[in-house]
Order: C-alpha cells, then sequence, then structure tokens
C-alpha cells in the first residue's frame, strides 16, 4: 500500500509539472514598470517620461524574450553566489552583479565585435590595466574569479570619481574618457540627461530592466522548478609555479575527471598545455588534494 501511495503522488507531481509547462504566459502587456525603481540605491526619475519611456521599451524588450530570461534565472544560480560574496566582502552594491546580465548574459565565452571577452567583458588594455594576462596561450579576461575582482575594483575606482552609480556603470561601458569629455562638454553630471551614444544610454536601463526580472521573476511570469537551475559554481582554486608547459590531460588524469571538465573550469588556458609562469588553476570540488599529491611529484621528475 504505501509503495502504490508512493508511485501515485509521484504521478500526481509530474502531471503537475507537465500542467505548469503547458500554461503559457499572459501577455506581455500583462507586466507594468513599478512605479518607483532604484539601483545601487539611487533613483530612477520616471517622473520625466523620456526617461520612463526608454525603461519601458527596455523593460518590454527583456520580457519578450522569455528564452534569454530563463537562461538568466538558470546562469544567475551559477555565477551570481560568488559575485555577491565578493560584492559583500569589498563593501559594494549588491545590484552591480546585474551588469553582468546586460555586458554578456552571463555567458563566460562571451566575445564582442569589439573584442570585448569573458563574463564581465573586458577589452584587452582594461583587462591589462587591471592584471589579466592575454597572449597566445593565456587569456585571463575569460577567469570567471580574477574578472571578477577586476571588474569590482574598476567599478569601485569609476564611483570614486564620477561619486554616481550610474554614471560609473556608463563609464563602464563606454570608457571613463569618454564620460568626462561628455561631462565637460555638456556641463551636466547626471547619467539620465547626458547625450551619449546609443548603446551607452541604454546600458543603464538595461541593467536595471535585469534587476527587476531576476529579483522577482515569479511576477513577470518566469518560474522555473528548482531541478532546472544549473549548479553553482563549486571549484577548489590552486596557484601553481610552472617552469615549463604542464599539459591538461595530465592534471585530468590527476583528478580522476575528463580532459573537457578541466577545459571548461579554465578557459583562460587557449591550448592544450599550461604555460611557464605562475597561474591559477581551477578544480573540480574535492580534488584540490589528488593534483597537489601529483604535481609535487610531477614536480620533482623534471628538475
Amino acid at each position: 500500500m504505501e509503495q502504490s501511495i508512493s508511485l501515485l503522488r509521484s504521478e500526481v507531481a509530474s502531471l503537475k509539472y507537465r500542467l505548469d509547462s503547458l500554461q503559457t504566459r499572459p501577455s506581455v502587456t500583462t507586466y507594468k514598470l513599478p512605479r518607483e525603481v532604484f539601483l545601487c540605491g539611487e533613483r530612477f526619475p520616471l517622473e520625466d517620461r523620456n526617461v520612463w519611456e526608454i525603461l519601458d521599451r527596455e523593460f518590454l524588450l527583456a520580457l519578450s524574450n522569455e528564452v534569454q530570461v530563463l537562461l538568466w534565472m538558470k546562469r544567475a544560480r551559477r555565477y551570481f553566489p560568488w559575485i555577491e560574496k565578493r560584492l559583500k566582502e569589498m563593501g559594494l552594491p549588491d545590484d552591480l552583479k546585474y551588469i553582468t546580465i546586460t555586458e554578456s548574459g552571463l555567458r563566460s565565452e562571451a566575445v564582442s565585435s569589439s573584442g570585448a571577452a569573458g563574463i564581465w567583458q573586458f577589452i584587452p588594455s582594461t583587462g591589462e590595466k587591471y592584471g589579466m594576462r592575454k597572449n597566445r596561450s593565456l587569456d585571463e579576461r575569460f577567469d570567471f574569479y580574477k574578472a571578477t575582482d577586476a571588474a569590482l575594483s574598476y567599478l569601485r575606482n569609476l564611483y570614486e570619481e564620477f561619486r554616481s552609480w550610474p554614471l560609473a556603470m556608463a563609464a563602464y561601458n563606454a570608457g571613463e574618457n569618454r564620460i568626462r569629455r561628455e561631462i565637460e562638454l555638456q556641463k551636466v553630471r547626471n547619467y539620465f540627461y547626458l547625450d551619449l551614444s546609443l548603446e551607452t544610454e541604454r546600458y543603464v536601463y538595461k541593467i536595471a530592466v535585469a534587476k527587476m526580472i531576476l529579483s522577482d521573476p515569479g511576477r513577470y511570469g518566469y518560474r522555473l522548478e528548482e531541478r532546472e537551475f544549473y549548479k553553482p559554481l563549486q571549484t577548489e582554486r590552486v596557484q601553481i609555479e610552472l617552469f615549463e608547459p604542464l599539459p591538461i590531460i595530465e592534471v585530468a588524469r590527476a583528478t580522476g575527471f575528463f580532459y573537457k571538465e578541466i577545459k571548461e573550469l579554465n578557459p583562460h588556458f587557449s591550448e592544450e598545455n599550461i604555460p611557464p609562469g605562475i597561474h591559477f588553476l581551477n578544480l573540480p570540488q574535492g580534488s584540490s588534494e589528488k593534483f597537489l599529491t601529483f604535481f609535487s611529484v610531477w614536480k620533482k621528475e623534471k628538475k
């Protein structure tokens, strides 16, 4: 009897899930902008009809792309916990995590037409300025952990200069020199009233919309079962110093994981070998001890 009841409950849960899946979201026009919108504690002046219209357009465009929003939700579960941790440790607003949605959609492999790369979309020169090396075999802009620390340091520096988070975000997008020039030319120090490139004028609004939707997706008709989210990124990070290349296949063998798994955790290594130098290596949870045992032997053999 207990087994029959258990099977029945399982079938009911399965049918409920299928029914929920068949339900369609209401029309996009059903959803309205909140009356007040804040980003990093700063209020959007929605009483200005131009500001309201720009935000409304970005809001509707985002809501209409259902697949994209669902992917944001899934990826956010993977990457946001670490970003939130670093934001808290650095004393920065939690809302800054939504920049990654506008920059890359949280796609770790993202590369723009202008050569910006990674989740935080650093161009090579800014990446180098904030300590990310780039050469034929290494591009640390793709190292999620290093790029996150660099991006948050950059944003903190921008805020210290502009004393406004919307302006700091605009400078992150367009470059601080461009924002300085426009402030000087237009004699305006308010993001919402600066004449900027179309991309930069839309940028902060897109971030605000990402916050609106992802902070309460159910309010806008987006729902996922717990099992549908992507697992949070969990790695063990070790620092190594190499005097000659270390084949990634050797790392895979030592840790008991596939080559593909090690490569996907370390997209900053663009070739099959880790090049000479001092590097951070991301390893699957619970495998660092095995790796370090192997690495100690490997180094001795190479001397």
